[in-house]
Formats: structure tokens, sequence, C-alpha cells
């Protein structure tokens, strides 16, 4: 797919979103609908808010099912499904080995990662070596990038999350590992809150947690993030997001992940919540 198709796809998506707004509103929940039960999901932080959403649509439509969502991270995601926990796992990191054994992969949006720091960080982009090498604690200061003298506090997530696994890949290259001096936080929300008030800071979080009254995004390899940049293959740090069941689902879990996956729910919840519609992946 080239650059001008895919920008011409995120400008037929966000026009769907418009168009989806004004058709006067969700459908009305059928009296007399089959559906009834509960859903248990849980894992992926990142994926978190729009599995929420969509819980909470399918629930107003189909009044007699509940769906359950939690976080606690990718890796627990994908041990509690396996384990027969929950019903789907939710994840940032494709299943492998033994853990992926009898699990059943639905690839559901794409989520962008952006590099924040301090509002106040006069520092406006990086290159994708200096951004690894903050990452690593080989650059410690933030003059070393044309920066102020400020010590550089990186600000990262725990072992068990997802999006920790998706950096070390695409930014560290699997070479290395995040500096065991960061500051671990166990939520993009606890990310955002850290580097808001710490002006060295430099942390990653998923674009859906992005706020950019309360902290700077920065540029990499002079591409600012954005979703258009995302598909146009500009934008190198984002990572597919994934619902695992333990074997094919049926019944409800099948119907909750056919929403998910419906152009309706893609085009606009999951444009409107900061991820890509998972039909306009850039590798495709």
């Amino acid at each position: 797919m080239g650059r001008a198709h895919r920008r011409a796809l995120l400008a037929a998506l966000l026009l769907a979103v418009v168009a989806l707004g004004g058709c006067g509103g969700r459908p009305q929940p059928d009296p007399n609908d089959p559906l009834t039960g509960t859903i248990l999901a849980s894992g992926s932080t990142a994926l978190l808010p729009l599995v929420s959403v969509a819980a909470e649509v399918f629930e107003e439509q189909h009044p007699n099912v509940t769906v359950s969502v939690s976080g606690g991270g990718s890796y627990n995601g994908l041990t509690q499904v396996a384990a027969g926990a929950v019903d789907i796992g939710n994840s940032d990191v494709p299943a492998t080995g033994e853990l992926a054994e009898g699990l059943v992969e639905h690839k559901v949006a794409i989520a962008p990662f952006v590099i924040i720091t301090h509002l106040e960080n006069p520092v406006d982009g990086l290159t994708m070596d200096q951004l690894a090498g903050m990452l690593r604690g080989e650059i410690s200061n933030w003059r070393e990038v044309g920066g102020p003298d400020l010590e550089v506090m990186v600000v990262s997530r725990q072992q068990s999350s997802g999006s920790r696994a998706t950096i070390v890949e695409k930014v560290l290259g699997g070479e290395g590992d995040i500096t065991p001096q960061a500051l671990v936080q166990d939520s993009n929300g606890k990310v955002v809150t850290t580097v808001q008030y710490t002006p060295g800071a430099i942390a990653y979080v998923d674009a859906a947690y992005f706020r950019p009254k309360k902290v700077k995004a920065l540029a990499l390899d002079g591409v600012a993030y954005s979703q258009e940049a995302v598909i146009a293959g500009e934008w190198p740090i984002y990572a597919y997001e994934y619902m695992y069941t333990k074997g094919e689902p049926t019944g409800l879990t099948r119907a909750f992940l056919d929403f998910v996956l419906s152009p309706a729910f893609q085009e606009e919840y999951v444009v409107e919540h900061g991820f890509v519609p998972i039909a306009a992946d850039p590798q495709r």
C-alpha cells in the first residue's frame, strides 16, 4: 500500500467517524435479544480503554450481557486466558512458546506509542539512537542531546508489560534493556503523571493515554507522532493489539469479538480512542 493510499484510507476512516456520529445514536437494544451471560477479559492496560468502551457499548446493545474488564498487563492476560480463568486475554505482544498452546489470536487494533517528556523541556525531538541511549542509561543528561543541564530520568513500565516489551523490540532492537535506574510504574496513567511533575523525565506511553496539556510529545528522526504517520509507515513505534481466546470462540465471546472487529466499532471508537483501525495496517 502506497503512502498516498494510506493517507486516503485514514481520511476515509475519519470521515466515517463523523458520518456515524450523525446517524441518530447507537442501535437500540432488542428486547428479544438471545445473548445473555458474562464475559471476563483481562490483560493489557494499553488496550484497556478500548476494551472498556467496547464492553460499555456492547452491554447497552445487549441488556442481558455483562462484560467485566480488568488490566494487570499483557502477560497476566495471556496467563489467565491460557489457564481458563478469563474468556479473553488482552495483549500488546503475541503469545509465544508454551503460553501460546491452545490459544487463538484475534488482532483487533494498532496501538502507537508516543515518547513523552516534561512540558517545559526545550528539546523537541530525538533520533532513535539518542532515544535508545537514554532508555539504556547511556545518555544521562539532556545536554548530551542539545537540551539543558538536567539529569535524565527514565520512566518505564514493569517487566510484565507488553508496552515495555514493544519498546525493547522497536527502540532497543532487542539489544540490552531499559536501565535498572528507571522509575517503574504499573500503568500508563501513572507514567503520564510522573513525567508531568518530573522536569528531566522521558517515557513511552500508549497514544490512547497521551495528554498534550500535561506532557510533551517528542518527534523521532524528524517525524512528529500522528495516526497518519503510523499508517504511512513513517512512525515506527507501534504494537498490534490482540485479544486471545482459549480455542476458537463461540457464543457470547464470539459475538463480542465480532462486535469489536465490526466496521462501525473500528471506524468510530478505535480512532476516537487513539488507536489505528486494524484495516489500516501499514504492513499490508
